[in-house]
């Protein structure tokens, strides 16, 4: 059995393929190998490496465009850091510093300003108190006709007072009534009403300002001056000017002659018994429906009645529009108006410059300061009131003028 050249079987596993079945692989293998074969798998490499390359071309591209808009953040970002964030931190301090400031004042107008303006209130509120009782008093004994209290006969040695203050009477007149533009200014309002009442008696006429500006409006007007001086001056300016006491000079007028009287800033200079008999007169001299026109200082400001009225002493006391009222009726005049007029300056208020309150502030502050504006112009209206008064009144028997 030694010569048998038998195969032995496979093993289970390793079972021969047949001769003709491995000989196409193994061609397959070597054409792999061959030049041509080798040039085919080089030009699929390369065909795969260019689809490769247009990846990573794409994905570069991309890149590019996400690095442009991260660097267009930055720019943004830096801008709104450099342009917006400081002058909104600026603004921010300046809000604050502000706040700080109306939180001060605040505490300055509770704790000093309120505080002595109502102490200098009660005061002033006391002692006009004091006043209108005095005059109720007055305007009572009137009422039931009983004789109002006047000063002794010779009390005052009228003579001599005049005299004493010849001296100082052009200065006088530059401290209490103001120069002659701001006269003139003052004087405005009363043309209209005067232009229809020609002609005009002007008592207590003074440097003649108002009667000259009615001959500039060609109205027929006579003035009436006590003082030789201011006479004389006005009659220079070629102004017509009676010189005597205006209660003398209104006695030697016939009834009726004239169609308005004015009187300004002339009243507070006499005694209620002159005051009363010079009325009785301008009610006779006056034509029926005849006008009066008076103005005074107006002793509702306390400022006016308690200090600026006593700085002219020819003054002798402050006249209450309702008493002037009160007198007109009395002498048969019958009422058209009243106005106040003259306010002080604004820079003489109790006014103070205040920062706002910004909306979303400190309601509770915003109150305070609401309150403190609300006292400050009541104050005013009691301490700054307009500094003088005028009254319209008419001679009943025609029309009135309104």
């Amino acid at each position: 059995m030694s010569g048998d050249h038998r195969a032995a079987p496979p093993r289970p596993g390793h079972e021969l393929e047949p001769e003709g079945s491995r000989k196409p692989g193994r061609l397959a293998s070597l054409a792999k190998l061959t030049p041509w074969g080798l040039k085919r798998q080089v030009a699929g490499l390369e065909s795969r490496l260019g689809g490769m390359g247009a990846r990573v071309a794409a994905t570069e591209a991309r890149l590019d465009h996400l690095e442009s808009g991260l660097r267009t953040v930055q720019d943004e970002l830096a801008l709104a850091r450099d342009q917006r964030l400081g002058p909104a931190e600026r603004r921010l301090d300046a809000v604050e510093r502000a706040l700080g400031e109306v939180g001060e004042e605040a505490a300055r107008l509770r704790d000093r300003v309120l505080p002595a303006s109502i102490a200098r209130t009660d005061a002033l509120v006391e002692r006009l108190a004091e006043e209108i009782e005095e005059t109720s008093s007055l305007v009572e004994r009137c009422l039931r006709g009983e004789p109002l209290p006047v000063a002794p006969a010779g009390a005052v040695d009228e003579p001599r007072l005049a005299a004493a203050l010849a001296a100082v009477q052009p200065q006088l007149l530059a401290s209490f009534r103001g120069g002659e533009h701001e006269i003139r200014n003052r004087l405005d309002r009363y043309l209209p009403d005067l232009a229809k009442a020609s002609p005009v008696l002007d008592l207590g006429c003074g440097r003649g300002e108002l009667l000259l500006m009615l001959q500039e409006a060609g109205i027929e007007a006579t003035g009436v001056e006590a003082d030789p001086s201011l006479a004389g001056a006005a009659r220079r300016r070629g102004l017509r000017v009676i010189e005597g006491d205006a209660l003398a000079t209104l006695r030697g007028q016939p009834d009726g002659h004239w169609g308005a009287v004015t009187a300004i800033h002339l009243f507070e200079h006499l005694e209620p018994l002159g005051l009363l008999d010079l009325l009785a007169e301008l009610r006779r001299v006056l034509r029926a429906g005849g006008l009066l026109i008076a103005e005074c200082p107006n002793p509702h400001s306390l400022r006016v009645g308690a200090a600026l009225f006593w700085l002219d002493p020819t003054h002798r006391r402050p006249l209450l529009p309702e008493t002037l009222e009160l007198f007109l009726q009395s002498a048969g005049f019958e009422l058209a108006r009243r106005e106040l007029l003259h306010p002080f300056p604004a820079d003489q208020l109790l006014a103070v410059d205040e920062a706002p309150v910004r909306e979303g502030g400190d309601p509770g502050l915003a109150a305070l300061v609401d309150r403190v504006e609300r006292l400050r112009r009541r104050l005013d209206e009691l301490l700054n009131g307009p500094r003088d008064f005028a009254v319209w009144a008419v001679r009943p028997g025609g029309s009135s003028t309104s």
